[in-house]
């Protein structure tokens, strides 16, 4: 009975368990320049070097980060499919003058901070008692 119970332990738990350990080191061995990732920590970025131990990501535009290949935690597109570049949609871009603030949204933010306000929303989110 006993030796039936650590057989089923062992084919419910840990055959499963170190499957998963082999599938996450191979994809870890096998990341790729180009390829879209997703670290331990959250962060999305594309692959752009690697060596034995480290994997260099780009997050944004000349924004490089290093880091242990044991932190990729998926692969979010592969190296092959990043190849070909999508039609970007004009539509979703927003102009460079409507993402700049300006010295009056500059000067609402200041007297919003000055107020004792919430900097965000400009109003205090806190009851006087």
């Amino acid at each position: 009975m006993i030796v039936g119970f650590i057989a089923l332990m062992y084919f419910v738990m840990i055959r499963p368990q170190k499957k998963r350990q082999r599938e996450q080191q191979s994809m870890q061995n096998t990341v790729a320049p180009g390829a879209r990732v997703m670290t331990i920590g959250g962060l999305y970025g594309t692959v752009v070097d690697s060596d034995e131990e480290t994997v260099t990501l780009e997050a944004s535009d000349d924004n490089f980060l290093v880091f242990a290949r044991q932190a990729i935690a998926k692969v979010i597109t592969p190296a092959d499919a990043d190849t070909e570049t999508p039609e970007e949609d004009e539509s979703s871009e927003v102009a460079e003058a409507d993402a700049t603030l300006t010295d009056d949204d500059l000067d609402k933010l200041r007297s919003a901070e000055e107020d004792g306000g919430d900097k965000h929303t400009g109003k205090s989110d806190r009851k006087e008692y």
